[in-house]
């Protein structure tokens, strides 16, 4: 029995990443059967997985099997045609032989490679790399110079950087916004036990808008609430709880109060007593104040009258 067994690594790019970072593809040949097997083999697990059995109906040819790098296929050579795996529909095309023997394909990549897998698991895209690397159940990325410095992800040219759907650049502005909004509002009423209003707030270009109430239940508890919500319009700004904010909350005074403008109501009742007492005097003050304004009078009118037929130091006071 013979039994002949080629591998071959996946090219980067013509695979998932996950196949590409940790798998190759076999080619077994069983000579009995005269069958050709395609398995998956995981480097890092050791195991093998079955991917496509065949047979070629133009034999076996030693040397005349090749890789496609570019279109992501594997040429099993004859001697009269090849049976042509494709890596990513995981089917089987038998091509005969041309005229004179030859067939054309993609000449292989002689500069070097923009994208590498480093021996710490890390896959680098280029020169300055863009880094990925699957660590602890995350992928993690980042971007490096030539020097592997870690270096800024800008995202520009009106590219916009989502989360699930989200506008990341957005999301920070609305909640900016939002924030804004909600601190026009009353929190505590002042003159009033209750109060309502309205607030807007604008952060990065983006705008909302908000309403609430405060509400004073006693001189020690008031309550709050109050929600906002960003202008509509907005592309990728997500669903209506991306879009929403609220906030509820009270205030309990505690201790003592340290305001001078709060009396006992003792305090109170003396302060009205003297209050009236000061009115009564007052009323007193205003009613000898005119008896003595007509006393007066009359004393000027006796002074006017006796000055024309006598003295003034002669005159005599009633």
């Amino acid at each position: 029995m013979r039994f002949f067994k080629y591998s071959f690594a996946a090219v980067i790019g013509l695979l998932p990443c996950s196949v590409v970072r940790a798998d190759l593809l076999n080619l077994n040949y069983d000579a009995p059967s005269q069958t050709y097997t395609i398995q998956k083999f995981n480097t890092t697990t050791g195991s093998t997985t079955d991917l496509h059995s065949f047979q070629s109906p133009y034999g076996t040819c030693a040397g005349c099997s090749f890789v496609d790098e570019y279109n992501g296929k594997f040429y099993v050579g004859g001697s009269t045609g090849f049976a042509i795996y494709d890596v990513e529909d995981n089917s089987i095309e038998y091509v005969d032989r041309p005229s004179g023997g030859f067939l054309q394909r993609a000449f292989p990549w002689s500069g070097d490679s923009i994208i590498s897998e480093k021996e710490n698991g890390e896959l680098h895209i280029g020169e300055n790399s863009a880094v990925f690397k699957e660590e602890n159940g995350r992928e993690k990325f980042w971007a490096q110079d030539v020097n592997g410095k870690s270096i800024p992800i800008d995202i520009t040219n009106g590219s916009k950087l989502l989360i699930n759907g989200r506008d990341v650049e957005q999301s920070i502005n609305n909640v900016g916004a939002l924030s804004a909004a909600l601190t026009g509002l009353p929190t505590v009423p002042t003159d009033t036990t209750f109060a309502c209003g309205l607030g807007t707030g604008s952060h990065g270009g983006d705008f909302a808008f908000s309403g609430g109430c405060a509400s004073k239940v006693n001189e020690k508890l008031s309550i709050n609430y109050a929600a906002s919500m960003t202008m509509p319009g907005q592309d990728y700004a997500g669903d209506l709880e991306d879009k929403f904010s609220a906030r509820a909350g009270f205030i309990w005074k505690l201790g003592k109060s340290s305001k001078s403008s709060l009396i006992s109501m003792k305090e109170k009742e003396k302060m009205e007593a003297k209050i009236n007492m000061l009115k009564e005097n007052n009323k007193e003050i205003i009613s000898q104040n005119k008896d003595l304004i007509a006393r007066l009078e009359r004393l000027e009118k006796i002074a006017f009258i006796e000055t024309k037929s006598k003295d003034l130091a002669t005159i005599k006071l009633p």
